[in-house]
């Protein structure tokens, strides 16, 4: 049989070439195995380049090997807009799991009283008061982008111990 690379592993495809990513996809090496199509929003953009050289790594191209066959209409990115971005794509997204956190019922708890305040104010005026209580009550993940922010106000006000959250959940940035 003939030997094929995908993202820089030799596979050797039982059945033929479609069947070989199907299987790398489910065996976690692109993708994880127990991936949900139905996580991904409705207005998610889909790839179907299979030409591009980061189509092997990029979460726009193969999440489209999970697209159930009861969805007749998908969102995809022109496939003539490609021939002018040979090197670099800028709907390129990575294929990797992020780390956000849920809740912040604790965040605040090794915070001196008055640095407390000031952090949760800010935090407030910044996410806003329903998306701070909605974090609170652990209806609405934290961003990585957002935990950093948090992250800097505890450095501002001086306190150098990492903020703490409830829990935190791996899983696709859509």
């Amino acid at each position: 049989r003939k030997l094929f690379f995908l993202a820089g592993r030799a596979i050797i495809p039982p059945v033929n070439t479609t069947f070989a990513i199907i299987y790398l996809l489910k065996q976690n090496t692109i993708m994880s195995p127990d991936f949900n199509y139905s996580e991904v929003p409705n207005i998610f953009l889909h790839c179907l380049n299979k030409q591009c050289k980061h189509s092997a790594k990029c979460m726009r191209y193969l999440v489209t090997a999970y697209v159930p066959d009861n969805y007749p209409v998908i969102s995809t990115v022109n496939p003539n807009y490609f021939s002018s971005h040979k090197e670099s794509c800028p709907y390129f997204m990575a294929d990797e799991k992020k780390r956000f956190a849920l809740g912040i019922t604790h965040l605040l708890d090794n915070v001196p009283h008055k640095e407390a305040l000031g952090i949760k104010r800010e935090l407030m005026a910044a996410l806003k008061r329903t998306t701070y209580y909605r974090c609170y009550r652990k209806e609405r993940l934290i961003k990585p982008k957002e935990q950093e922010y948090i992250r800097q106000l505890f450095l501002k006000r001086g306190i150098k111990e990492e903020p703490v959250y409830d829990e935190y959940v791996e899983q696709y940035e859509w």
